[in-house]
């Protein structure tokens, strides 16, 4: 097992002693367990990036990518109707 120094303010100290002793273990284990969390969070949030990406990256949603990148297709509702242009002659 790796061993580490952690250097703290008195009152961070002082929270995590509370909280080791709430959750029963020492402080050391307390530490422990608090960095084997963040780990997990941090892969579960690595996880539903890399879903997001992938759902992205879903045919169906290339159109609607296209759509935003391709200013053409995006205002095309706005561009002013040819149509009309022979009535102003």
């Amino acid at each position: 097992m790796s061993q580490v120094t952690i250097y703290l303010e008195e009152a961070a100290l002082a929270a995590a002693k509370i909280a080791a002793t709430r959750s029963q273990v020492s402080v050391s284990r307390w530490f422990a367990q608090f960095a084997e969390a963040e780990k997990t969070k941090l892969t579960s949030d690595r996880t539903h990036f890399w879903a997001e990406i992938d759902r992205l990256r879903n045919p169906a949603s290339d159109q609607e990518l296209d759509f935003l990148l391709d200013p053409k297709q995006r205002y095309a509702d706005l561009a002013p109707d040819r149509r009309l242009e022979s009535f102003d002659n």
